[in-house]
């Protein structure tokens, strides 16, 4: 009996989560067809009230994904590891530490006075995460067919930075877990927040900025979640909208 009911139990979570992710895909379809919508300049109001149909769907999609929480431990002991983690690669510094500026998050501190010239720290491009760690990774052939990782060297370390974020042992892990859970660019602003921008220059290509990084969520959902490539299967759990911008 136990056993009898949960297996009826499983097939009613399996059956739930089913309909939730078709629901999901409905919903960045939308998304992707909301924002292949393309306004000339000038266009301005159009542009804003397109905005304003995005927004209440991005956030409808969040409600529906769930985000893993990758990040072990706090900030501060994460960047302590860090710090490990590049000197036994090879990176070279001395006077200079990661420390936190009340106002201004973390930054590069001078620990002792330098004269001017003076060579800071050397860093071995072993540790740089860069679009040619990307493309020997797995992803190397979903980037040999996806026109936009080609062209868009941002997108491929963006996906890659995912890709490595999903795995516990992953060279990358001292990096990745010292990054922010959140940023304070307009990829963040909400309706009203954007709304005080309207008065400036920046208004305009702030809104297309948004439009166009939510365009990209919604095209590379449907390719991770419906091309079989393994290393984009790895993806599917991690790969949400809070995640991506």
């Amino acid at each position: 009996m136990g056993r009898k009911h949960q297996n009826k139990q499983s097939d009613k979570e399996n059956k739930f989560n089913l309909q939730k992710r078709k629901e999901l895909a409905n919903l960045v379809q939308k998304l992707l067809n909301l924002t292949t919508v393309f306004y000339g300049a000038g266009n301005v109001t159009k542009i804003w009230d397109h905005h304003k149909e995005i927004v209440p769907l991005i956030k409808e999609i969040i409600s529906y994904e769930y985000s893993k929480k990758h990040q072990a431990g706090t900030r501060k002991s994460n960047i302590e590891k860090y710090v490990n983690w590049l000197k036994e690669n090879g990176a070279e510094f001395e006077g200079v530490e990661i420390a936190e500026f009340e106002g201004f998050d973390y930054g590069l501190k001078a620990t002792k006075d330098f004269c001017e010239d003076s060579l800071l720290l050397t860093i071995p491009q072993k540790v740089m995460m860069t679009e040619k760690d990307a493309q020997k990774s797995e992803l190397s052939e979903f980037i040999k067919q996806d026109p936009l990782m080609q062209n868009m060297p941002n997108v491929t370390l963006a996906l890659f930075l995912l890709l490595e974020k999903s795995k516990s042992d992953s060279f990358w892990k001292p990096y990745i877990d010292t990054l922010p859970q959140k940023y304070s660019t307009i990829l963040y602003f909400d309706v009203e927040e954007f709304a005080e921008l309207k008065p400036s220059p920046t208004f305009e290509s702030s809104l297309k900025l948004y439009t166009n990084i939510a365009r990209q969520y919604a095209y590379f959902w449907h390719k991770i979640n419906k091309t079989d490539i393994p290393a984009l299967k790895s993806l599917q759990d991690i790969f949400t909208f809070e995640n991506y911008r």
